[in-house]
């Protein structure tokens, strides 16, 4: 084996590890007990940590992860002692399904209709897609709270859930993948009768579920951890998402934040192993060009 190649692999093994290390550190934290939370990584001196490194008055963490015992007692502590945890993690579910769903029927039909129906300022609107697409979260944040204002959706779901799904990332890579379809195939259909809609109903969308799967990957991940538009949208606190409380119960319950964040992550794991051959082969056949 060559020099390079062992560089190579050292290079990735070692880039791998350093993006996993944050979510096995937090998964190890989350089976100690609130104490050893509390008395590794309190920046208060108690008496089952003032042994450890102290500058000043200011107790610093002592990182492990191996627990002393490992125990269940902050999965307990939040599950069971705990029922805002799961409030909140209901609202993030209730925000998340109406985006995937909404996304689901419209981006594949819009990605048809982009590219295989013609009609004037086609290429016009996409471009503005693209631009739309392109442009950071949060510059869009003042035009959507003025349309929500217009529609009458402020402080409510709707004002975050309309956006999302019209989002123009779903267009973009559906139309990719499209752009690969054998028209020769669509042209016989509609030799033998068949409409656009039959078309689109019986021979395109059935060949569309790896870029609609990888889709659904990508838009849980982003979705999943939203953020700035409820802080905009949704002010009563018992109706935000989980992704918002993870960041008051660090200030709040310490001693059981890494099971609460251990708790959040098994969701988007879960979609991710469920999509990971669809995300590689749907954004692999979306970025090939005849």
């Amino acid at each position: 084996m060559k020099v390079s190649t062992i560089i190579l692999y050292i290079i990735i093994i070692i880039s791998v590890l350093l993006s996993l290390f944050p979510i096995l550190f937090t998964l190890a934290t989350s089976f100690m007990s609130p104490e050893e939370v509390n008395t590794r990584y309190s920046s208060e001196i108690t008496d089952a940590n003032s042994n450890g490194f102290i500058v000043g008055r200011v107790h610093f963490v002592d990182i492990s992860l191996i627990p002393q015992s490992a125990t269940l007692g902050q999965y307990s502590e939040l599950l069971f002692n705990n029922p805002t945890y799961l409030r909140m993690f209901w609202n993030s579910v209730l925000l998340i399904f109406p985006i995937i769903i909404g996304q689901f029927i419209v981006a594949p039909s819009a990605a048809y209709g982009f590219e295989k129906i013609s009609f004037k300022y086609k290429e016009a609107i996409y471009f503005m897609y693209i631009i739309v697409m392109l442009m950071p979260m949060q510059l869009l944040l003042v035009p959507n709270y003025i349309m929500a204002g217009w529609l009458g959706i402020r402080d409510s779901y709707f004002a975050i859930i309309l956006p999302a799904m019209f989002h123009p990332l779903g267009v973009f890579l559906i139309r990719q993948q499209l752009k690969n379809f054998p028209r020769e195939v669509m042209e016989a259909a509609y030799l033998d009768g068949a409409t656009a809609f039959q078309v689109y109903r019986k021979i395109v969308r059935p060949n569309l579920s790896s870029v609609i799967a990888a889709l659904i990957v990508l838009l849980f991940a982003d979705n999943w951890n939203i953020i700035d538009q409820v802080a905009i949208f949704i002010k009563e606190f018992f109706r935000q998402p989980l992704s918002v409380y993870l960041g008051r119960l660090a200030a709040q319950s310490p001693n059981i934040f890494f099971a609460a964040s251990s708790f959040y992550i098994i969701p988007a794991i879960l979609v991710f192993i469920w999509g990971f051959k669809h995300l590689t082969d749907g954004i692999s056949l979306g970025s090939i060009r005849n």
